[in-house]
């Protein structure tokens, strides 16, 4: 038992528990660069030394180099599918790719970068406001000497983009039937749940069509942190390893790799201010960040802790580093266009041919035997079917009825046609579903 009592904090309460991160003192006039000792130092970022342009931008060229090279996950000459987003961090990784593309034989990257535009701004954008950002991105995107494909969240299928092309049409249908959906989805938390993981599908069927064994994701530390605890309010433990990791590898064809997970906000900042390039990027966009979610008070207090601790958000998401991540198993998802987004109708039943993973998302599947799922659903029961005028011997008799009605409920037995469907799917997914029941 803590034996701190409310006396030993002071008048200032528990005020001096936490203090804030202090700021690194200012860069003296024409002091010298720690790392070189020649150059001039041009910043001084929180905890590090003082650092010229050029030592700077090797520090974080090099997080990101040893990030690929430490795993050794991605392999030599391999197609690799970079998601396009114009945030700072994404264009930041695509000026490292390019920076190390144009390297010297022996320190060049041996990748083929392929870029994929995934357009979802049909969800919350007017059609002329959405005209208007695509000329934007197409702006952005010839920046770049890479391949462009583009297509739209839930679609398994993409088009190349030509120089000076418009962005092409034909995508209506899935732009419909997500819509439909997401429409159909009652609360905020589930529909910014649901569309992250259409997202994910989205990036590995094109990846697939591709040929691309790998997709870059431009997540930095601070999103990884929002991530972690946004799957533990979520109810997504068993998906949290994978989705903080260096490489999600659920998938057995195409895995998902974060190059950026070890930088931060500031690094990002300085890195495109001091790049040999000047590049323009898009503000972070989030169709529902005007609305209460879970998501978005987990990212607020994320934000809020990156002002004064900063350091408490590298503990975050580093904690995701201890969780182990279950063996990748075999691929999962539809192959065509009829069948990839059919999990999304919460009428239509599943079957996946691995039957120990969520047939949505991949993630292992967590409710069987789960001691915290049937207490979960036995206290709904006993809350709603227990009432004050009850005996003692009815409330005996109705509690077996509950116990195993509870663990029908948990093991997805409740009902005919959505039970099969609970039975393929985690318990995070579980929520999307259920909140689709009218």
């Amino acid at each position: 038992m803590c034996s701190i009592v409310e006396d030993d904090f002071g008048d200032d309460g528990g005020a001096h528990g936490m203090k804030e991160d202090s700021p690194q003192p200012r860069l003296a006039a024409d002091e010298l660069c720690r790392k070189c000792n020649t150059e001039v130092a041009v910043l001084k970022l929180n905890h590090k030394e003082a650092q010229c342009r050029p030592c700077f931008l090797h520090y974080v060229r090099h997080k990101f180099r040893a990030s690929l090279g430490s795993s050794k996950i991605v392999r030599r000459g391999s197609r690799v599918l970079i998601i396009f987003t114009g945030t700072p961090e994404n264009i930041a990784l695509l000026d490292m790719v390019r920076f190390g593309l144009e390297q010297d034989s022996f320190k060049q990257l041996r990748i083929e970068p392929v870029l994929l535009y995934v357009d979802d701004d049909f969800i919350s954008k007017a059609t002329e406001e959405r005209k208007k950002k695509q000329i934007t991105i197409a702006e952005l995107l010839q920046q770049y000497s890479f391949p462009v494909h583009y297509t739209v969240t839930g679609s398994p299928k993409a088009v190349e983009l030509l120089p000076a092309v418009s962005f092409p049409g034909g995508f209506e249908e899935d732009e419909q039937r997500l819509l439909r959906i997401i429409n159909g989805t009652r609360s905020n938390t589930s529909k910014q749940d649901l569309l992250e993981q259409v997202r994910k599908r989205t990036y590995k069927a094109i990846a697939k069509s591709l040929n691309c064994s790998y997709v870059f994701l431009s997540d930095i530390g601070i999103d990884l942190a929002k991530t972690l605890l946004s799957n533990v309010a979520l109810g997504r433990g068993c998906s949290i390893a994978q989705d903080v990791a260096f490489c999600d590898d659920r998938d057995g064809s195409v895995k998902l790799i974060r190059p950026l997970r070890d930088l931060n906000p500031d690094e990002i900042l300085h890195y495109l201010q001091f790049t040999e390039k000047r590049y323009s990027c898009l503000p972070h966009e989030n169709h529902f960040g005007d609305k209460p979610s879970l998501q978005n008070l987990t990212a607020k207090f994320i934000d809020n802790l990156q002002e004064s601790f900063p350091s408490t958000v590298s503990t975050i998401y580093r904690t995701g580093d201890k969780l182990e991540a279950p063996p990748p198993g075999s691929t999962i998802g539809a192959s065509t266009e009829e069948d990839y987004l059919g999990l999304l109708d919460a009428r239509k039943t599943s079957a996946s041919n691995d039957r120990d993973k969520c047939a949505f998302c991949g993630a292992p599947l967590d409710y069987r035997g789960s001691k915290t799922l049937f207490a979960t659903e036995f206290s709904r029961l006993v809350s709603s079917r227990i009432h004050a005028s009850c005996s003692h011997e009815e409330i005996l008799e109705k509690s077996k009825q509950m116990e195993h009605d509870a663990e029908r409920m948990v093991n997805g037995e409740d009902e005919a046609e959505l039970g099969q469907l609970k039975q393929t799917l985690c318990h995070g997914c579980r929520n999307i579903f259920v909140d689709q029941e009218q």
